[in-house]
């Protein structure tokens, strides 16, 4: 048995049931194409990747999404969330602290040649050195454990580690670059051949991607098939409001996951005769999280007290139409690490005015006088849905006696302000996690950026110890203890208050046929798709 046959049998879990999905006679927009006839996709996207250089891909879901398509990995992931080869043919554990890979004959770059092991040892070594003149991959952080990569053959590789790393085979989800394009500049590898993936990135600004298909794709069936598109393009509609008028009027034939939730209920209501809506629960977790170097935020009741003023189950009713489940914990029911937390922080306002009494923090004229406990800023990107769920929080807590106003940013500030720690809260969701390593990415206090994205600098030893010993352990049984022990303490001191797992959802035209709705909002279907 294959070490994916093993991780496959620890780590599937139940799809995510697909809710419904709404498909009526009719069509929205004009007549069929031809089998030979171009076709182009127009997709809504509510921000510009900011990166799909595999170098310097971070944590914005749009740019993870669209750099599978471009750059093929040694490693993705199928629809359950196991990893599975792609430009690897075989990849085994020689040792706990050697890895070899073996990579697949045949698949090309765009620019003709094969790829073969320089270009992965010349990918990842970049990612762990970096290259003078060109700014530190974001990603480097995921790699510190390997001690040496080396060149075994044309077509193998080994990663030698400092010592073991079990989340390492699910983090081989980096691009493939040719060697040739190591030394060139941040985010100009356009239109030089560099892909390897079903299609090529032919245009990037700011209204607008367009991704073409690759002709010379040699990936399938491992990264999809040839694709059925000409052309995809992605236009960047950061209102939500434009994008919804954009799938009314045609101008877009796809909305994922960027709809406010009350049109998604429209389309399903009243639009069904020309488009279909389909919905899952997704890979997807909301959050409030806390700057700890605050000092109203660093006393843990201050955090609790603010958790059990929320109602949940109100703001998914009423601002997001029933969209999704409470969350306890990072990850949701079903998934391999999910933890079932021992102290929710369910709905009572009684208990928490009495935690903020305790924490000082007393009401000085009752509850219905003007006067105010403590005050802070919510910092959300310019999103209608957050903005709405960041108001709504804001109207809970003023009922025990907190101030909170609502900052909207454009989400390039909004993302320079957390990774500045200029913030004292904000909203935001994790999505499409697959490994349990993503608390050490999130939580560790190592972790805090440009090396991760624990934000709100949490920092605790015994976290940490968990984390790093979770990191370690190969087998599945115990990782899966280190990770709930780590999650409970988590889930005490509360450095994030979580909020909800949403139901991912996608609106299309009724000419398009074959889009697969995923649960960590990938596009990878784009490879079976077309228009009829």
């Amino acid at each position: 048995m294959t070490y994916f046959d093993c991780l496959a049998r620890r780590l599937t879990r139940a799809l995510g049931v697909v809710l419904f999905i709404f498909s009526l006679s009719g069509s929205a927009r004009g007549s069929s194409p031809t089998v030979d006839e171009p076709q182009t996709l127009r997709v809504a996207f509510d921000t510009k990747p900011r990166s799909v250089d595999p170098r310097f891909v971070s944590t914005d879901a749009n740019s993870q999404y669209l750099e599978p398509l471009l750059f093929l990995p040694l490693v993705g992931f199928s629809e359950t969330g196991v990893p599975q080869e792609v430009v690897a043919e075989r990849i085994t554990f020689q040792d706990p602290k050697t890895l070899v890979v073996k990579i697949r004959e045949g698949i090309r770059f765009a620019l003709g040649r094969n790829i073969d092991a320089d270009d992965v040892i010349a990918t990842y070594s970049f990612i762990r050195e970096g290259r003078a003149g060109l700014p530190p991959s974001p990603r480097r952080g995921a790699f510190e454990r390997i001690k040496a990569i080396e060149k075994m053959s044309l077509r193998e590789v080994k990663f030698i580690l400092s010592e073991p790393d079990s989340s390492l085979i699910s983090n081989l989800v980096i691009g493939v670059l040719p060697k040739e394009a190591i030394n060139q500049p941040a985010d100009e590898l356009m239109g030089k051949g560099y892909e390897s993936g079903p299609f090529k990135l032919s245009k990037a600004q700011d209204e607008e991607w367009i991704l073409s298909r690759n002709e010379k794709y040699s990936g399938a069936p491992f990264a999809g098939a040839f694709p059925a598109l000409s052309q995809v393009v992605f236009k960047i509609l950061p209102d939500n409001n434009t994008r919804y008028a954009a799938l009314l009027k045609g101008d877009v034939d796809l909305v994922q996951n960027s709809l406010d939730t009350d049109k998604v209920v429209e389309f399903v209501n009243k639009r069904s005769a020309d488009f279909r809506v389909e919905m899952r629960t997704a890979d997807s977790t909301a959050f409030l999280a806390f700057n700890l170097k605050n000092k109203f935020f660093a006393d843990v009741r201050i955090r609790r007290a603010i958790a059990l003023a929320i109602n949940r189950e109100e703001i998914l009713k009423f601002t997001l139409q029933g969209l999704g489940q409470v969350a306890d914990s990072m990850f949701p029911v079903g998934h391999a690490y999910h933890h079932a937390n021992k102290m929710p922080a369910n709905f009572n306002l009684r208990e928490a005015e009495t935690l903020l009494d305790a924490a000082g923090y007393k009401d000085p004229d009752g509850s219905k006088g003007p006067a105010v406990r403590g005050s802070f800023t919510i910092k959300v990107p310019l999103n209608r849905e957050r903005i709405a769920v960041a108001k709504a929080i804001a109207g809970q807590l003023k009922k025990i006696g907190l101030k909170v106003a609502v900052e909207v940013l454009e989400f390039n500030t909004f993302l320079k302000h957390l990774n500045n720690g200029n913030v004292q809260a904000w909203i935001a969701p994790w999505i499409g996690y697959k490994d349990g390593d993503h608390l050490h990415f999130v939580f560790h206090s190592s972790r805090t950026p440009p090396l991760g994205a624990n934000r709100g600098f949490y920092s605790n030893k015994k976290v940490d110890e968990l984390l790093d010993l979770a990191k370690t352990e190969t087998a599945f049984a115990k990782r899966q203890a280190y990770y709930d022990e780590a999650q409970e303490i988590i889930s005490a001191e509360m450095p994030y208050a979580f909020l909800w797992y949403r139901t991912g959802f996608v609106v299309m035209n009724k000419r398009v046929s074959g889009f697969k709705l995923f649960p960590d909002g990938r596009y990878d279907s784009l490879t079976t798709t077309s228009l009829r």
